[in-house]
């Protein structure tokens, strides 16, 4: 066996870097997913770490009354994130009934879907550098024109932050490996499902009648269909616990975690 030889049988014998977990490495990185997000949030100190994550399901929020908005025929104009991660989309015709719900549903979806994809290090990856390209490219299309129409400072955090994200994305997706890949992902995951919920719950209880709490959008789904805004806040919590559950069964528990 010449020497070339003997090399290519050690290098196929050996698995690569970039070989697919299994399903017990899968499930621990995201059990140490959820461990993370927890010490996070309920460490002192830890949480000003959360920071980033809240800008992040911001950023999700926004698009995603953008997307739904391109969706049902109408325009995204811009949007921005303040520095307290609150945010605001500008959008013009499209179907409102799609489009308002779709900022707090849309998290939800986003959180599930994550979690789908990130049953295998290649689904992960993709997801990883999907969502990294899309948070570069939309950022700079619906950021950059806030930046220059009186809402500077939100257009700025947005651009910067959205900017920032999809290049970490990337740069994990493409240089990562598999276990920090689905570590980050369920990481993100899990932040999307938890501020999802968290997020809708607060604005139930702002839905109260004479509560006196900032406008929402179960506020605009109010006004839009007569309904009050604190049924539309209780069945978007039932619609993201359905997303969430729904994913988390789907990908782990209806065939008890076997891969097909």
């Amino acid at each position: 066996m010449t020497r070339r030889t003997a090399w290519v049988d050690d290098r196929l014998a050996k698995p690569s870097v970039k070989a697919e977990l299994s399903n017990q490495q899968t499930l621990s990185l995201i059990a140490l997913a959820g461990l993370t997000t927890l010490l996070l949030a309920v460490v002192p100190g830890l949480d000003l770490l959360n920071y980033p994550f809240r800008l992040l399901i911001t950023l999700v929020h926004e698009l995603g009354h953008g997307l739904a908005a391109i969706l049902t025929g109408g325009d995204f104009v811009r949007f921005i994130v303040n520095t307290d991660g609150s945010g605001l989309a500008y959008t013009s015709g499209g179907w409102r009934m799609i489009v308002i719900p779709a900022g707090y549903l849309g998290v939800a979806l986003f959180g599930g879907v994550l979690i789908m994809l990130g049953r295998s290090h290649r689904g992960a990856s993709l997801a990883m550098g999907g969502l990294g390209l899309a948070m570069v490219v939309f950022s700079l299309r619906y950021g950059v024109p806030s930046i220059f129409s009186g809402d500077f400072l939100g257009g700025l955090v947005a651009v910067i932050s959205g900017v920032g994200f999809g290049l970490v994305f990337l740069v994990v997706a493409l240089r990562a490996t598999p276990g920090a890949v689905v570590f980050l992902l369920h990481v993100v995951a899990i932040q999307a499902g938890l501020t999802a919920f968290s997020d809708i719950i607060a604005v139930l209880g702002m839905s109260v009648p004479f509560s006196g709490g900032p406008r929402t959008d179960a506020v605009s789904m109010a006004e839009l269909t007569f309904i009050p805004a604190i049924i539309w806040a209780g069945l978007w919590a039932i619609a993201a616990v359905v997303l969430i559950g729904g994913a988390i069964w789907l990908t782990w528990l209806r065939s008890n975690g076997d891969k097909s």
